[in-house]
């Protein structure tokens, strides 16, 4: 009896090894390395190794209890796409500022307070940089991002946008809902690019002109949940250019000044009447 259970821990010690081999030969062969809900507390360390690190191009740990990253994340000179949805993370390490070909920043839903300058300093091919649902009071300036083209914040606890990011030239989506920001900074007036503004359920109360005058491709808006006299931003100056914009976009009938949508009349703002709406925000 004591044989046959000798040999069934071996047997399956065999499998768990072959197993994590053939994991690894294929980390080296696709450079691809998907962690998802693993029950993982942190990364493993064969991903910063020689044979391995180098060949890195995409990981995601997302759904897992990684607390911390390691040093030897630098390591990972070569990775495009770091995913870690879901963790545990409280702070990144400066070494993370040596990736400095990653594309793709996804860390939302994480417990972050602090990202380091130079990181975001460092990170300059990053394209979309999500830290939705974390603990950041603060950010450091994204002016140095000048190819990135989506920008999660939401759900944090910032009191402005972060610094810098009316250089963002290429900007597409900014969304910082569920922050207590308490302007729109009249700087994104620069992002002729800019398509998608979420400011929903933050302490905004207006837009500037230059916003409505200088995105020239905003078509979509949201401000729900905010302190705004939706009458006084429909006379900023520049209000009838994006409305008309939003026409153009959408193509939908005109029905007593307010823009009908599929999913009914919804102008981006909250109205304590149900008056007459503006554009829809979606």
């Amino acid at each position: 009896m004591g044989c046959c259970l000798s040999k069934q821990t071996t047997d399956t010690s065999q499998n768990v090894a072959r197993n994590a081999s053939q994991r690894e030969m294929a980390w080296k062969t696709t450079g691809i390395v998907g962690l998802r809900d693993a029950r993982l507390t942190s990364l493993p360390a064969k991903i910063f190794s020689a044979d391995v690190a180098p060949k890195c191009r995409n990981v995601d740990a997302s759904n897992n209890k990684i607390a911390s990253l390691p040093p030897s994340i630098g390591t990972l000179v070569n990775l495009q796409r770091l995913t870690l949805t879901a963790n545990a993370l409280a702070t990144l390490p400066d070494e993370l500022a040596q990736c400095v070909n990653l594309r793709v920043l996804v860390l939302d839903r994480n417990a972050i307070s602090r990202v380091p300058d130079c990181v975001l300093a460092s990170l300059t091919k990053l394209q979309t940089l999500s830290l939705a649902h974390n603990k950041l009071a603060a950010m450091p300036s994204v002016a140095s991002l000048a190819k990135l083209e989506k920008l999660s914040v939401a759900g944090n606890a910032l009191t402005s946008l972060p610094d810098g990011v009316g250089r963002c030239a290429m900007l597409e989506e900014l969304d910082a809902g569920d922050n207590p920001v308490d302007a729109i900074d009249a700087s994104l007036g620069a992002l002729t690019r800019l398509r998608v503004l979420n400011m929903e359920r933050t302490r905004v109360s207006a837009v500037p002109p230059e916003v409505f005058k200088g995105c020239v491709s905003l078509v979509t808006m949201s401000l729900h949940g905010c302190p705004v006299d939706a009458d006084a931003i429909e006379e900023t100056d520049g209000f009838a250019q994006y409305a008309e914009r939003v026409r153009d976009k959408h193509g939908k009938k005109i029905h007593g000044g307010a823009m009908v949508g599929s999913r009914g009349l919804d102008d981006g703002v909250d109205r304590a009447t149900g008056g007459r709406n503006i554009a829809p925000h979606r």
